[in-house]
């Protein structure tokens, strides 16, 4: 029967039908050839997109949760475009689906096996909503630490269901690639600071995109010409060759704009996600640890155990911090606006790379006795840690690392029942004589402040300007070394005030005898160092004999267990050719003369017009005091241990709400808006074209079929009630009719669709009144009613 017979038919077939034979017509035009391909489409955008996750988790744990996703979401949007679900449906066997497989693939260290616990669904539905900050605060790769592949996991389900989705029920399933494409941007922002994705495979994903787009529009508009002229069109003319000619033009773009990227590469560093999220560890909430040196000189700590090091190399340095921040007052790690890249502090899940560091490997384990403090003591480079003991999972969940100074720290504190190895990189290091050809590198370190003016004297003092830099650096030291004498102002030594702010300093450089210990002669030489133009940071430590010691650390048997006499102190500067090198400026333990025995050596300035501002001398009562207490951790108050307690817990709800929500949130705000822009059109005859449309999406969403080819007039006659008679004579006359509508008449026809659709909705009860607000058959047949308008005109 033609259209127009239709129009004229009196007793036309009713074009509304109970919602069971719809539902079993639609199953039966469900094409398989559609089914598996938009599957299969998925699949490989899907595979493309995850990798830009590679960097993140690097280990096959990736691949398994990948997988398993894939293999859930296809099931769960197969079913649903099999069986016409609706998708309120879906999105609950969506989250079945993940609740069922998400323990063992996203969290498999909580799994019973295949099986999931209770503990693991805790952590499993906290990750959603906590896992993408903690991807932000740790250390990459994270492997499958703790729930950190749940982010990873949901993401790819998600992608998938709502990829297969669109390519299997939608009627533009060329947009099913969005969602891979917004998968692999994902990536990417979550990813490391430095581009570690090969760049052929994001132009490879986004050729494919297109490829699978062009290809979908093409057969589309093939078969709409098919459905309406009554004749067959040629594949090969209509689908094959627009795709390949598209694919080699996309092809050629891609290989063009690879090949500008790879010559001139974009400058700058890199920004994503990570390097402006705030970390959780603050380096300058903490006491500067050298602050309390003198502390481990204090006659009942001097020889007390503090660390039992196994498997440590002859001579080694056990570090417990790296500074590199001077203010004047103390030396102390992290910038005085935490931006500086010994303030950047990460957790480590896994391992720390280290194949760009020549050195030694070396395995110690460490055992805590004396010792306490936030800082972790590490030896060389890290590259894992793992720690044992009845804390080990406390310990491990708040370990952070700076790749950038090779400092550890555990917030809340070790204790004697910290147990620990270490896997490590012990850096080669030049000779005495390499060093004389050092240049000065460019590690970017805070500039210090508040620097006294008697440490450029004794640069000019002790080194010749027309030697090379690293040689005026070894001069420098030298000079140290010879002068200088060893005085921890405890028991009988010599008189020697504690502290490094600038007077000290001053008073070091100044006096006759030069008198102090690794404290001052540390700083000192890092001051001197950046003076001649190196990067210089202090780094302290423990190592047999404290370097300017007479004892020796007590070995034996591969065991070396360092007291409190053996901290040190030293320098690194960051020379071009070795990068970070380890120097040792303190002098060697010898009698001190009295001061009566020295004459003072007149240090030679040079002229100037305007005279040398006084050294600025600092309130001692402004330095940190030495003995500060840096061991117990701040106590939180009873509310706020119930709050973090409780937290987990609620954000896991609410992220299971919201993934439940969130598609009929999305759903009911779209049919808002479209019935917002519907009604307020700037044309009368617009609204009352738009009443028309929203009576027809109501009829769609109720469960009635509506044939997409019919006319208004016989939606109207076979719909419920007699109002949908009149709003398709009323839509009719404002398309057709001669005279224009005016903006009362349009209020009538919407006065009129809403009583209407009240009508529809009566009798019904609350489920199927939920069904038809969230169904999206009025969605899916825009594009076949817009087609069949476009034939007619």
């Amino acid at each position: 029967m033609s259209v127009d017979e239709r129009r004229t038919a009196p007793n036309a077939a009713p074009s509304s039908a109970p919602r069971s034979g719809a539902r079993g017509a639609r199953r039966r035009r469900v094409s398989p050839l559609r089914l598996v391909a938009g599957t299969l489409a998925v699949w490989l955008l899907v595979a493309l997109a995850s990798t830009a996750w590679w960097p993140i988790h690097r280990d096959t744990a990736m691949v398994t949760a990948g997988v398993t996703a894939v293999v859930v979401g296809s099931v769960v949007a197969l079913l649903g475009a099999g069986m016409r679900l609706p998708a309120s449906v879906v999105s609950i066997a969506t989250v079945v689906g993940f609740a069922a497989t998400g323990v063992p693939a996203a969290v498999p260290g909580a799994a019973d096996g295949p099986l999931p616990t209770l503990p693991g669904l805790v952590e499993l539905f906290s990750g959603v909503a906590l896992g993408w900050r903690r991807l932000l605060t740790i250390t990459l790769p994270v492997g499958s630490y703790e729930a950190l592949l749940v982010p990873y996991f949901v993401s790819v389900l998600l992608v998938t269901v709502v990829g297969v989705s669109i390519a299997t029920r939608a009627s533009r399933p060329e947009l099913a690639s969005l969602p891979a494409l917004a998968l692999f941007v994902t990536g990417t922002v979550f990813g490391p600071t430095r581009l570690e994705t090969s760049v052929w495979l994001g132009v490879l994903l986004a050729g494919v995109a297109l490829v699978w787009a062009l290809t979908v529009r093409h057969l589309r508009r093939a078969t709409t010409v098919a459905a309406t002229t009554g004749t067959r069109v040629p594949i090969g003319r209509a689908v094959v060759r627009p795709a390949l000619v598209g694919t080699a033009t996309i092809a050629a773009a891609a290989v063009v704009a690879t090949g500008i990227g790879l010559v001139a590469p974009p400058s700058g560093a890199r920004t994503v996600a990570r390097t402006d999220v705030v970390k959780p560890f603050d380096p300058r909430d903490q006491v500067s640890p050298l602050s309390g040196f003198r502390a481990y000189e204090e006659s009942d700590r001097a020889d007390e155990p503090q660390l039992t090091v196994t498997g440590l190399p002859a001579g080694g340095f056990v570090r417990i911090a790296t500074l590199d921040t001077y203010d004047g007052v103390v030396y102390r790690v992290g910038g005085p606006d935490g931006a500086s890249a010994s303030g950047s502090f990460e957790r480590v899940p896994t391992a720390v790379d280290t194949r760009d560091v020549r050195g030694t490997p070396v395995d110690v384990a460490v055992t805590v006795q004396g010792y306490r403090g936030v800082w972790l003591p590490t030896v060389g480079d890290l590259t894992s840690v793992a720690f044992r003991g009845p804390e080990a999972d406390r310990e491990r969940t708040a370990f952070f690392y700076n790749r950038s100074t090779g400092t550890a720290a555990v917030v809340g504190g070790v204790t004697d029942r910290t147990r620990y190895t270490l896997s490590a990189v012990v850096p080669d290091q030049p000779t005495q004589d390499e060093l004389t050809d050092a240049r000065p590198g460019d590690a970017a370190v805070p500039a210090p402040r508040a620097v006294p003016a008697a440490v450029q004297d004794a640069v000019r003092a002790d080194t010749d300007a027309d030697t090379s830099d690293g040689a005026q650096l070894l001069a420098a030291l030298q000079a140290l070394r010879r002068t200088g004498y060893v005085s921890h102002g405890v028991g009988d030594d010599r008189p020697s005030r504690s502290g490094h702010g600038a007077d000290r300093i001053t008073q070091l450089l100044t006096a006759v005898p030069m008198v102090g210990d690794q404290e001052q002669y540390a700083v000192a030489a890092a001051l001197m160092a950046r003076e001649i133009g190196f990067p210089a940071r202090v780094v302290l430590g423990f190592t047999p004999g404290g370097d300017s010691g007479d004892q020796e650390a007590a070995a034996t048997g591969g065991r070396t267990t360092f007291r409190g006499s053996d901290v040190t102190a030293r320098i690194e500067v960051d020379t071009a050719q070795w990068g970070w090198v380890m120097l040792d400026p303190n002098p060697v333990v010898r009698e001190i003369p009295d001061e009566s025995d020295q004459t003072p050596q007149p240090v030679t300035r040079p002229e100037t017009v305007v005279p040398p501002p006084p050294a600025q001398q600092l309130d001692q009562d402004q330095q940190t005091p030495p003995q500060a207490d840096r061991d117990t951790p701040p106590t939180q108050p009873l509310w706020l241990q119930i709050v973090l307690a409780v937290l987990p817990w609620a954000l896991g709800v609410l992220g299971l709400l919201a993934l439940v929500l969130l598609p009929i949130v999305t759903v009911v705000s779209a049919k808002r808006l479209r019935r917002r822009r519907r009604r307020r059109a700037p044309e009368a005859r617009a609204r009352v074209v738009g009443a028309w449309d929203e009576y027809r999406d109501a009829l769609l969403d109720g469960g009635h079929d509506v044939d997409p080819s019919a006319t208004r007039r016989e939606v109207g006659q076979a719909a419920p009630g007699d109002a949908g008679a009149a709003i398709a004579a009323d839509a009719d006359a404002a398309v057709f009719g001669p005279a224009d509508v005016d903006r009362a008449g349009a209020d009538r026809t919407w006065a009129a669709v809403d009583a209407a659709i009240t009508a529809l909705r009566a009798g019904r009860d609350r489920r199927a009144r939920f069904r038809a607000a969230t169904s999206l058959r009025s969605f899916r047949s825009v594009r076949s009613v817009r087609s069949v308008r476009s034939y007619r005109r």
